[in-house]
C-alpha cells in the first residue's frame, strides 16, 4: 500500500497570539523550548509519514531556515509559498502537484498525540473520500462543531455556535485525511477554507464525508491562555510528547535540564521545570513549579519564577518576581522588577529596574519601561524613550547585553572623537571578566579613531585617575562592576585632570554616539595600545609618601580589612604596612565566585564577620573596600558599622587636625550633613558646598593631586585607600578611638525619601516646590535646599530614574522625618495639578 503524504499548514499569522507571533509565525512559537511543528513533524514521522508538504504564507523564511530540508528532523520537506492568503483549503491545493495518493492535512501549530495510523485506518475502511478527524470536549463554543450518525458520516456542522447551537460535543481538529480527487473541488489561486467551503459543499452533495473521534490529547492553541496551559499539560505528561533535555533520573520532581545548564548549589529548583541548553540559575534563585526556561537564559540572584514560559536569551536581574508571565526572546527583566499573572513580554522589550507590569498586561516587542514604573495597560505603540548614555554614576548596562562588546566599542569611537589623533587615553578596570570585555570593546574603538591607548591593567578606580594625571593622558576610562546590580557593568570616563565629565563633555559624547558621526582613521594610522606595569606601585608610593607622618602610636595598631577585588590584595594590605600598622585579612578575595564588587547582602555578611574579628582582637576598627576602590565602610572599635552620613564630618575634622595641606576650605557635596560645618567651625575652616557629584567636589577642592609633583596630594574624598589612612590618623592625634569620635560628632537625625515621578513631570514639580518656598531661605545649587527652624530639607531630581529625592535633616530623626513627609506631600500634590 502507497505511503501516505502529508501537509502541514503553517501560513498563519496567529494574530490571536500576539505579541508572541508579532515577529515569528504561529508553528514557530516555541513550545516547551521546540517550535510548535516540531511536534507536528515528530508525530508524523512515528505514524510512518515522512514525505511532507509544508505551505506557508507569514514570514515562511523562518520556518524554511530552522527546518530546511528536513533531514535534520528524519523526514523530507518541501515548500509551497502563497503570494497571498488562500485559506485552509486552497493552500493545499497550491500543493497539488506534490500529492498523489491518501493525504493528511495537519496545522502545525497545534499540539496532539492522536493515534493518527487508526484515523487513517478508518478512513480506508470507510473508502471515504474526506475524514475529519474529531475529538470531544467539555466547551465547544470556540471549535467547529460536528454531529456524525452511527456510521459515522458527517450529519451537521456549525463553526463556533452559542450554546443554544450546541447539538454535540464532538469538534474538528483540523486534521484530515483526503483523497486526491477532493483536489479538483478546489477552485486555483482562490481563497477556500475547508469547513466554510469544501465540506459543506460535500455534506450536501451527499459524498463521502466522515468523522473519525480519536482518544488522546489535543490542543489548538488558539490564545495564549491555551499556549499556556498546552505547556503545563506537556509538562504534566498530559500530553505524550519528548521534552528537549535529559529528565533528571535521581529527582522525585520532574526535571529536563539540557546541556550545560548551570544551577548554583544556592538555587532552588521545584519540579515540573524544563531548562533549556546553557541556562544559568544563579546563588539564590526559585525556579518552579511550572517553568520553561529558553537557551541560554539567566536568571540572576535571589530571583523567582513560578508557572512562567521564558524564551531564549531572556535576562532576568537580581531579586527579580516573575509569576505567571510568558517572556519572549531577548527581554531583558532587570533587578527588583516584577512580573505577574497573565502578563506576556515582548521581543526585546526591556522592563526597568524595580518596575512592575500588572496581571495580563500585553507588551508588544522592543519597548522600553522606565525604573519604577507601573504599567497596568497595554503598551503596543509607545517605544523606547531615548536618554542619555550618562547617568548618576556613568554609563552602566546589563553586561554584554546593553553593554555589548558591538556597543561598547561605538563608545570608545565616540570618546576618540572627543580628542586628537595621536593623543592618548588611559583604560583599565576592576578585574571582573566582564569589565575587561567592555574595556577591550572600547580600546577597539578609540583606536579606530587615532587615538593611542595605555592599558595598566586591572586596578582601582583612584589608581586610574592618579596614573592618567602622572602619564598626561588627555583622558582615562575605567569599567567595573556594577557598585547596585552585580550583573551590571559601569563606566566611569575622566578628564585630562583625572575628574569625572562635565555635563558639556557628557553631551557631545552622546551626540557622537546618537549621531555615528565618528573619526574612522586610515589603517596606516589607526592608534597603537601600549601595556604598562606599575601603576598600582606607584600610587602606592605616593600615597605612603603622603602619609609618612602618622603619628607613632597609631603605627601599631591592628587593622582588620575585607575586599574581594583582586588589585585591592596589592593595594589595601601594603599601605596599611606601609605607615606601620598590623593587619588582619579576612581574606573575602579567596571565597569562591568572589567578584570585585559586593552585592549588598553579601556587604552584611561581610560587615558581621569584620565586626566580630574587631571585637575579639580587640582592633582599631574595621575596614570593608568596594572593587572600585572608592568606598570603604568603617567598623567601629566596637564592632558597629558607621552610618554613610557621618563620613564627610569624620573627613573634615580628620582634615583639619592633619599636617597636610588640602587647600584653603574644604568642600562638601549639597547633601552632605551640617555636622561638617559645626566641627569646620571649630578649626576656622571654611566650607564650600557644591553640586552632589564627585567633579563638583573635586573642582571646589582643587583636584586629583598627585604627590611629589608640583608639591600637591592625593585627596581622600573618593579614595578608599586615602580615606581610611586620614580616619586612622585622626583617631592617632586625637587620642581618641573611632567609637568616641563618632559619638563626639554633633547628633543629627536625617531622612532621604524617593517619590516616584515620572520623567515629563519633573519639572512641574521642581517648579511648583521653588513657587511654594520662595519666602523661605534657600539654595539652589543643586535641586532646591529650603532651611527651616528645626533643619533643612533638599529637593533633588534623580539623574538617572523617574524619581526625586528629598534629603532632610534636623535635631532629631522624628523632626527629619517630618520634614521629608511635607516635601513628599508637595511633590505628590505637584503631579495632581
Amino acid at each position: 500500500m502507497k505511503a501516505v503524504k502529508a501537509v502541514i499548514m503553517a501560513g498563519g499569522q496567529g494574530s490571536r497570539l500576539r505579541p508572541l507571533t508579532c515577529d515569528l509565525p504561529k508553528p514557530m512559537v516555541p513550545m516547551a523550548n521546540r517550535p510548535m511543528m516540531e511536534y507536528i513533524i515528530e508525530l508524523l514521522g512515528k505514524h510512518g509519514m515522512e514525505d511532507i508538504a509544508v505551505t506557508t504564507w507569514y514570514l515562511p523564511e523562518v520556518i524554511e531556515e530552522h527546518f530546511g530540508d528536513g533531514a535534520a528532523f528524519g523526514c523530507s520537506l518541501h515548500y509551497f509559498v502563497e503570494d497571498r492568503p488562500l485559506g485552509t483549503a486552497g493552500s493545499v491545493k497550491n500543493a497539488a502537484a506534490f500529492l498523489d495518493g491518501t493525504f493528511l492535512v495537519i496545522s502545525g501549530d497545534a499540539l496532539t498525540d492522536f493515534d493518527l495510523a487508526k484515523a487513517i485506518a478508518y478512513h480506508r475502511e470507510k473508502q471515504a473520500l474526506a475524514t475529519l478527524v474529531l475529538t470531544r470536549v467539555s466547551s465547544p463554543l470556540e471549535y467547529g462543531v460536528v454531529f456524525i450518525n452511527e456510521a459515522g458520516k458527517v450529519e451537521r456542522f456549525l463553526e463556533k455556535p452559542s450554546w443554544g447551537e450546541v447539538f454535540s460535543d464532538t469538534v474538528n481538529t483540523g486534521i484530515y485525511i483526503l483523497e486526491p480527487e477532493i483536489l479538483a473541488m478546489i477552485p486555483e489561486e482562490t481563497q477556500f477554507d475547508f469547513s466554510r467551503d469544501l465540506f459543506p459543499m460535500l455534506l450536501q452533495s451527499g459524498r463521502g464525508l466522515y468523522g473519525y473521534v480519536s482518544e488522546g490529547y489535543w490542543s489548538d492553541i488558539g490564545n495564549i491562555e491555551q499556549y499556556v496551559q498546552s505547556h503545563w499539560d506537556l509538562l504534566m505528561k498530559k500530553a505524550k510528547a519528548s521534552l528537549p533535555g535529559r529528565k533528571q533520573a535521581a529527582s522525585e520532581q520532574d526535571m529536563w535540564l539540557d546541556e550545560g545548564v548551570f544551577i548554583h548549589p544556592d538555587a532552588t529548583l521545584e519540579g515540573p521545570v524544563v531548562l533549556g541548553k546553557h541556562c544559568r540559575v544563579e546563588r539564590g534563585a526559585t525556579i518552579g513549579p511550572y517553568v520553561v526556561l529558553g537557551e541560554n537564559t539567566i536568571v540572576g540572584q535571589h530571583s523567582s519564577i513560578r508557572h512562567s514560559i521564558l524564551w531564549p536569551n531572556v535576562h532576568v536581574g537580581a531579586s527579580a518576581e516573575i509569576k505567571g508571565a510568558v517572556i519572549c526572546q531577548q527581554a531583558t527583566v532587570k533587578s527588583k522588577a516584577r512580573v505577574f499573572q497573565g502578563a506576556v513580554i515582548g521581543q526585546g522589550s526591556v522592563l526597568g529596574m524595580s518596575s512592575t507590569v500588572r496581571p495580563r498586561v500585553k507588551i508588544w516587542p522592543n519597548k522600553q519601561v522606565d525604573r519604577l514604573a507601573t504599567v497596568s495597560a497595554d503598551v503596543v505603540w509607545t517605544g523606547s524613550c531615548a536618554r542619555s548614555l550618562f547617568g548618576n554614576g556613568g554609563i552602566t548596562g546589563l553586561a554584554n547585553l546593553e553593554l555589548s562588546p558591538e556597543f561598547s566599542a561605538r563608545i570608545g569611537a565616540s570618546l576618540g572623537a572627543l580628542h586628537n589623533p595621536s593623543q592618548t587615553v588611559l583604560v583599565a578596570a576592576d578585574g571582573w571578566g566582564a569589565a575587561r570585555m567592555v574595556k577591550r570593546a572600547l580600546t577597539a574603538g578609540l583606536l579606530s579613531s587615532g587615538v593611542d591607548v595605555v592599558d595598566i591593567g586591572s586596578t582601582t578606580l583612584p589608581v586610574t585617575g592618579f596614573t592618567s594625571v602622572l602619564t598626561n593622558c588627555v583622558g582615562a576610562v575605567y569599567v567595573r562592576q556594577g557598585q547596585k546590580i552585580p550583573d551590571e557593568v559601569e563606566i566611569r570616563i575622566l578628564d585630562g585632570q583625572g575628574f569625572p565629565l562635565g555635563r558639556s563633555q557628557e553631551r557631545a559624547l552622546d551626540n557622537y554616539f546618537d549621531r555615528g558621526d565618528f573619526r574612522r582613521v586610515p589603517g596606516s594610522v589607526v592608534g597603537k595600545t601600549q601595556f604598562v606595569a606599575g601603576a598600582n606601585q606607584a600610587y602606592l608610593k605616593a600615597l605612603s609618601e603622603q602619609y609618612r607622618g602618622m603619628p607613632s602610636h597609631m603605627q601599631a595598631s591592628t587593622v582588620v580589612i575585607g575586599y574581594t577585588a583582586p588589585s585591592l590584595k596589592f593595594l589595601l594590605p601594603n599601605v596599611l604596612a606601609d605607615v606601620g600598622c598590623k593587619i588582619i585579612d579576612l581574606g573575602f578575595d579567596q571565597q569562591p565566585g568572589a567578584t570585585p564588587n559586593l552585592a549588598m547582602y553579601e556587604r552584611e555578611v561581610y560587615l558581621g564577620l569584620i565586626a566580630d574579628e574587631v571585637i575579639a582582637k580587640e582592633a582599631a576598627f574595621g575596614v570593608l573596600v568596594d572593587g572600585s576602590g572608592e568606598l570603604a565602610i568603617l567598623v567601629d572599635n566596637n564592632g558597629e558599622p558607621l552610618a554613610a552620613d557621618l563620613y564627610w564630618p569624620l573627613l573634615t575634622w580628620a582634615v583639619a587636625v592633619s599636617a597636610k595641606d588640602f587647600g584653603d576650605t574644604m568642600a562638601v557635596p549639597v547633601t552632605a550633613s551640617h555636622a561638617v560645618d559645626e566641627v569646620a567651625a571649630k578649626f576656622q575652616m571654611p566650607i564650600v558646598r557644591t553640586q552632589n557629584n564627585a567633579r563638583a567636589v573635586l573642582q571646589a577642592t582643587g583636584g586629583l593631586h598627585v604627590a611629589g609633583r608640583d608639591g600637591e596630594l592625593l585627596h581622600p574624598a573618593f579614595d578608599a585607600l586615602a580615606f581610611t589612612i586620614t580616619i586612622l590618623g585622626l583617631v592617632g592625634r586625637t587620642g581618641r578611638d573611632l567609637a568616641e569620635l563618632v559619638a563626639a560628632l554633633p547628633p543629627k537625625g536625617r531622612r532621604q525619601l524617593d517619590v516616584v515621578v515620572p520623567w515629563q513631570g519633573k519639572g512641574k514639580v521642581m517648579h511648583h516646590v521653588l513657587a511654594s518656598t520662595k519666602d523661605e531661605q534657600r539654595d539652589l545649587i543643586d535641586g532646591i535646599k529650603v532651611y527651616h527652624e528645626q533643619g533643612w530639607a533638599l529637593v533633588l531630581p534623580d539623574g538617572e530614574a523617574p524619581l526625586v529625592s528629598v534629603y532632610t535633616e534636623a535635631s532629631t530623626y522624628d523632626e527629619a522625618d517630618g520634614l521629608a513627609q511635607m516635601y513628599s506631600d508637595q511633590i505628590d500634590e505637584a503631579q495632581l495639578m
